[in-house]
């Protein structure tokens, strides 16, 4: 299904239930914009029709992509993430002569009381966005297809748009929007103090959350207990902005203590140590993390995560075949 001079590019079909802007949705944008720019293959998507068509779906300018249908015409290889198996009849979640390539953002798909477990023993090749999830999902010998990991990474032209503030004017920015009464909490203890805290706690448009983090020294997330990986706390290193992010599992491999930020355990107290420790760093051991924060977020570059996809899809055709 490479690149074949004279033949018709092969469809790859996507699904999305879209009910508003997320990381698992950019990250399915992401790859569907890596399918696009494949010389040998074009992308396809169907919604929910409970989706909603406004200006934070990234799909909104590219509606004649859009299909209603998973008829074997419209597609020649099914890309799937989450729970988009249950679109699939159960006859072809094994039996599809078709490629399916599924794409795995979090651990939970390795927790047997998760229903995205289930689908583990389903045929796929299988990506998973950080070396965490390969690892979980390996654990449960339940994987039927080949495992690839590819890292997450963000779009760092894109972010180069951002404009900055000429000072730094908020010390503290609580980033709680999925985790809200951890974000208060660390807001009234922070407030008690003689600094300048922002608050998110619920959901902004994207740029002004990326505005928000050029404005602040010191980044604070609330994610998940469990993540797959957590893109906002690269987004914040590759913003300049020092991060204290604690361990969700999936941030392991890439917010590494002491080399690009603090990552204390998952609880009030560490979390407002490590925000006070952070602030009263020297400016030289204060600029070194951010240096670190920078260095990592540009080993995370949507490039690199494209070229690694695109050497998989090439070879789609005997990855399926002999698996």
């Amino acid at each position: 299904m490479g690149e074949t001079s004279g033949l018709p590019r092969a469809k790859v079909l996507f699904y999305r239930d879209y009910r508003g802007f997320s990381g698992g949705h950019m990250k399915m944008w992401h790859y569907f914009t890596h399918v696009l720019a494949s010389p040998g293959h074009e992308p396809l998507v169907r919604f929910s029709r409970q989706s909603v068509w406004d200006d934070t779906n990234p799909w909104l300018h590219c509606r004649e992509r859009v299909v209603s249908r998973w008829s074997r015409p419209e597609a020649d290889v099914l890309f799937l993430g989450g729970v988009d198996w249950r679109n699939l009849p159960a006859r072809q979640r094994d039996g599809s002569r078709r490629p399916i390539v599924n794409l795995v953002q979090h651990v939970d798909h390795a927790d047997p009381h998760n229903v995205r477990y289930s689908f583990l023993r389903h045929r796929a090749i299988r990506i998973c966005v950080s070396e965490e999830i390969t690892a979980a999902i390996t654990d449960t010998g339940r994987v039927n297809g080949p495992i690839f990991t590819i890292p997450d990474a963000i779009d760092l032209e894109a972010l180069e748009d951002v404009p900055r503030p000429p000072t730094r004017d908020v010390d503290v920015l609580i980033v709680a929007n999925k985790s809200p009464d951890v974000g208060r909490r660390l807001h009234r203890a922070l407030q008690d103090r003689d600094l300048r805290v922002d608050l998110l706690a619920g959901t902004v448009p994207r740029q002004q959350f990326l505005a928000r983090l050029t404005h602040a020294r010191v980044a604070v997330f609330a994610p998940n207990r469990t993540e797959g990986f957590y893109l906002p706390a690269l987004e914040a290193m590759a913003l300049g902005t020092l991060v204290v992010c604690p361990d969700c599992v999936g941030n392991r491999s890439f917010c590494l203590p002491g080399q690009n930020s603090f990552r204390p355990h998952y609880d009030d107290k560490p979390m407002l140590d490590d925000v006070t420790a952070a602030l009263e760093l020297p400016l030289g051991a204060s600029e070194a993390l951010v240096a670190g924060g920078l260095a990592t977020a540009r080993a995370h570059d949507l490039r690199q995560e494209r070229q690694a996809f695109l050497a998989i899809l090439a070879d789609l055709d005997w990855l399926w075949a002999a698996g």
